[in-house]
C-alpha cells in the first residue's frame, strides 16, 4: 500500500466561522486549513470558496481532503480517510452522500452485497467531504476558471472536471461523515433534511477499504424526494436517462396486481395513517426495484433477509424511507414511519429479487418477460 500524506481544508463562509473552527479543532490529526469565501457579500455560490479550498494543497501531500463547514466527521475519521486513500490512491473518494440521492441507493446495494465502495452516479459529485489525489485537487481552480460559469454549483463543476479527466468518484460504505442541518447559504433549504446514508458504529469491525466497489450499474432505482415518484435511471453512455419503475418491473414479470397485493399486506396501518397511499406505493416500487438490481448482482431472494440484517446494511436501509419522504412529512412523522417501514422494506426487497438475477435470466432463456 503506498505511503499516504494528507492535506486538508475546511471551506466556509465567514458567517459560519465558529462552526468551521470547531470542525478544524476536532480534526487534530489533520489540522485542516480554514478557507473562507473571498467575496462573502457576493452572489451566493460555493464555487468561489471551493476553488480556494482545492488549491490549498500542502507541499508533499499525496491527497487533499476538503470538508464543508457543516460536515460532521465520525470518530477516527482521519485514520480511516488515510486508509481509504491508500486502498484507492487514484480515485476521488467521497465520505458522505445524502440519503435520498441516486448514489444513496448505490450505497444501499453495496451494503447489501458486501461491497466497500459505491460509484457515484448522480450528475454532481457528493462534495461535502471529498478527497482527491493531490495533483487532481491542484488542477481544479484552473479548470473552473476556464470552463465554469461563476454561479454553477461546485459539486457540478467537480463532476464535469472528474469526467473530463476520466477519474471515478467512489462513496465509502459506510459513510464516514454526516451533514449538520443548518440554514443553507446557497438556497437549498427547500431540499429538506440531507443526512448521510449510514455511519459506522462502535460495534462494527474496521472497514476494509480494499474491498470491492459496486460500479456504475445498468439500472439504478431511485425514489425521487423532489417529485415523490419512483423511477429507474438507465445507463445511457456515461450518463443516465430516466424511466418509470412500474413498466420496468412489469417487463421483468412483476405486474401491478402482485405489487399492490404485496404492498397492502406488508405496510402497517400505522404508516397509512400518516403517509399517503400514493407515496407508499411509489416507495414500494423503488424498494422492489432495489431488490431486483441486487439480485442481478447475485443476491438471491433467499439471502436477502440475512443480508439486510447485517449492521451496515440495516442502517443504510433504515434511512431509505426518511431520505425519500423528507419533503412530504414533518421530521417527527417521517422518523416514526421509518422504523415501521423496515420490515416492509425487506419484504419488498425479497419480492423484487425474485425477478432479478438467475430467475430473470432463466425466464429470458425460455422466452419470458424481457424489458424493452
Amino acid at each position: 500500500m503506498p505511503q499516504v500524506r494528507l492535506s486538508s481544508a475546511v471551506m466556509a463562509h465567514p458567517s459560519r466561522a465558529g462552526a468551521a473552527f470547531r470542525l478544524r479543532n476536532g480534526l487534530v490529526d489533520l489540522a485542516p486549513e480554514v478557507v473562507f469565501d473571498p467575496d462573502p457579500e457576493g452572489p451566493p455560490t460555493a464555487l468561489r470558496t471551493a476553488r480556494r479550498a482545492w488549491s490549498a494543497v500542502a507541499p508533499g501531500a499525496t491527497h487533499h481532503l476538503v470538508l464543508q463547514d457543516d460536515a460532521v466527521p465520525s470518530a477516527g475519521f482521519a485514520a480511516q480517510a488515510a486508509a481509504a486513500a491508500g486502498a484507492r490512491p487514484d480515485d476521488a473518494l467521497a465520505f458522505f452522500t445524502e440519503w435520498g440521492s441516486r448514489t444513496a441507493h448505490m450505497v444501499r446495494i453495496a451494503a447489501l452485497t458486501g461491497a466497500s465502495w459505491a460509484r457515484s452516479v448522480d450528475e454532481y459529485v457528493p462534495a461535502p467531504v471529498l478527497m482527491l489525489p493531490a495533483h487532481i485537487a491542484g488542477g481544479f481552480d484552473e479548470y473552473a476558471a476556464l470552463k465554469a460559469e461563476p454561479g454553477t454549483p461546485d459539486d457540478v463543476v467537480l463532476d464535469d472536471y472528474l469526467r473530463e479527466l476520466g477519474v471515478g468518484c467512489y462513496v465509502s460504505v459506510p459513510n464516514l461523515a454526516d451533514h449538520l442541518e443548518t440554514p443553507s447559504l446557497t438556497g437549498n433549504d427547500h431540499l429538506g433534511a440531507r443526512r448521510c446514508v449510514c455511519l459506522p458504529a462502535e460495534a462494527d469491525p474496521p472497514p476494509d477499504w480494499t474491498g470491492p466497489a459496486v460500479e456504475a450499474l445498468p439500472m439504478v432505482p431511485q425514489f425521487s424526494w423532489w417529485e415523490g415518484l419512483s423511477c429507474i435511471r438507465v445507463r445511457d453512455g456515461d450518463r443516465y436517462r430516466k424511466e418509470w419503475t412500474a413498466p420496468v418491473l412489469a417487463g421483468r414479470g412483476l405486474g401491478a396486481a402482485e405489487l399492490d397485493a404485496a404492498c397492502a399486506a406488508a405496510v402497517p396501518a400505522a404508516v397509512r395513517e400518516i403517509v399517503s397511499g400514493m407515496l407508499i406505493r411509489q416507495w414500494w416500487l423503488t424498494a422492489c426495484a432495489l431488490g431486483m438490481v441486487a439480485a442481478d448482482l447475485g443476491l438471491s431472494a433467499e439471502r436477502v433477509p440475512a443480508a439486510a440484517r447485517q449492521p451496515v446494511a440495516a442502517r443504510a436501509l433504515a434511512t431509505m424511507f426518511p431520505g425519500g419522504v423528507r419533503r412530504f412529512l414533518p421530521a417527527g412523522q417521517f422518523e416514526r414511519a421509518a422504523g415501521l417501514m423496515l420490515e416492509p422494506l425487506v419484504a419488498a426487497l425479497c419480492l423484487g429479487a425474485q425477478y432479478g438475477g438467475e430467475a430473470y435470466r432463466d425466464a429470458e432463456d425460455v422466452g419470458g418477460a424481457v424489458p424493452a
